[in-house]
């Protein structure tokens, strides 16, 4: 991606608890910091338990690319989590 970043969009995931929110950081990272096109950059970080997820292209289309490729992610986490709760009797 060239220097040029007009776009910009960032998203607030809260999480039941901290240590989910670190799960969810740290399956996320590797495409953060390898990401498979140069397409958009990405920033993640927590503030707390909720996730914050920054992501900056030079057009709409890349933006849109970018968030599309995130919230895939995180619904697959939001599954996971949510058959390991079943699997353990968590409510």
């Amino acid at each position: 991606m060239g220097a040029d970043v007009s776009h910009e969009v960032q998203v607030r995931i809260p999480f039941k608890d901290e240590e989910l929110a670190r799960a969810a950081l740290s399956a996320l990272r590797p495409e953060a910091e390898r990401p498979p096109t140069g397409r958009f950059k990405t920033e993640l970080w927590l503030e707390g338990r909720t996730l914050v997820i920054t992501i900056r292209a030079g057009d709409l289309s890349s933006l849109r690319a970018g968030l599309n490729a995130y919230l895939s992610w995180l619904r697959a986490i939001e599954e996971v989590c949510s058959i390991a709760r079943g699997a353990k009797g968590i409510s």
